[in-house]
């Protein structure tokens, strides 16, 4: 057994994303089957909200049985659950299903058995986060858009100790090893990418049962591509997110085709885009801010900045300063870039000279 710094808590981290993964997999796969059969319409959110609360209790719960006096950013709260016993009940239900799927991790992850201790367990992520102290940050299902039409989704978790990002785990149920493009992608499909500050980034099978050690797993490394011809930019899917046409306007900039820039641009919802990167498929993550008043969360890039950083890229806002994990839940920041060392300094040259 290869023993590492957060040895016990990626142990932990691991095995909590790959049940919340499941369960979560499982209810988007079974959306558009629902869909065809006119049980539930494209507008109803209800799936979501399902696996929103179920994946934040399986991984709160997880978190405290083994780190008691650790604290939580998460992103939902019980409050309104709470006054809806269906829901409550549909919840508990695919809790004990996904803890019967996955029975040999009850001895890491302990086992959910009643609604109350369901509500207590999403409300151990009403921690404001801060500067000081031991904290995680969890998105139990990044990328709502993406889960809801069968797409790219994830699980994301991180620990932050005195503003500083020292561990990730993100689970990526429909994400294939591989991807060249927005058409064109290979592999095993569904990745689990892990990193460790001062340790690295690594990759394996989401779907594998149990915990693979570090050394077991495919090391990761930041592509060191500097030619616009061979860069490739992940951006998202939804506008409402980051402003693509200030991004068209950087990548013109940089030198792009414009014959080629959208055969080069991979369109992903979700931190899949951080592991895209990680993974050596692509060059540059654009997200420039669409308004003055957008404020990012922390849980949508903690673990996405320490898997890009540990495989040798670099994360930054707009200006090029590193991102602050210690303000509280939100990001003090305009925008978010990523990409390898060898264009980085050009990137932010170019957002300067369009913005």
């Amino acid at each position: 057994m290869s023993i590492h710094p957060y040895h016990k808590e990626l142990q932990v981290a691991t095995l909590a994303i790959k049940r919340a993964s499941l369960l979560t997999k499982q209810l988007s796969d079974s959306i558009q089957e629902l869909q065809t059969v006119g049980t539930i319409t494209k507008n109803d959110k209800s799936p979501v909200t399902l696996g929103d609360f179920a994946s934040q209790a399986i991984i709160n719960y997880a978190i405290k049985l083994n780190f008691p006096s650790d604290e939580i950013v998460g992103e939902e709260d019980s409050k309104d659950l709470q006054t809806n016993s269906k829901l409550s009940s549909q919840i508990l239900e695919l809790i004990e299903d996904i803890q019967k799927e996955t029975k040999d991790y009850d001895s890491v992850l302990g086992s959910l058995k009643t609604v109350d201790q369901i509500y207590k367990s999403i409300d151990f992520g009403d921690s404001s986060g801060g500067s000081h102290g031991r904290f995680w940050a969890l998105d139990p299902i990044d990328g709502t858009k993406g889960f809801l039409r069968g797409d790219q989704f994830a699980v994301c978790l991180a620990l932050i100790e005195d503003g500083q990002v020292v561990l990730g785990v993100i689970g990526c149920p429909n994400l294939n090893e591989v991807i060249i493009s927005n058409t064109e992608q290979k592999g095993t499909k569904g990745g689990l990418y892990s990193a460790i500050k001062g340790v690295g980034s690594y990759y394996s099978h989401l779907f594998e049962p149990g915990f693979i050690e570090l050394n077991k797993q495919r090391r990761l490394k930041m592509s060191e591509n500097v030619k616009p011809v061979d860069l490739k930019v992940v951006e998202g899917v939804e506008k409402g997110h980051s402003s693509h046409d200030t991004q068209s306007k950087i990548k013109s900039q940089l030198g792009f085709n414009p014959n080629t820039v959208s055969q080069q641009t991979i369109n992903l919802d979700s931190q899949v885009k951080y592991c895209v990167l990680a993974n050596g498929n692509a060059d540059l993550y654009l997200r420039l801010p669409i308004n003055e008043q957008y404020s990012e969360k922390i849980w949508d890039h903690a673990a996405g900045n320490i898997l890009v950083t540990e495989s040798g890229g670099k994360v930054s806002d707009i200006t090029g300063n590193e991102l602050n994990f210690g303000n509280g839940r939100l990001l003090e920041s305009k925008g978010v870039i990523a990409s390898n060392r060898e264009i980085f300094d050009k990137v932010i040259d170019a957002i300067k000279q369009v913005t």
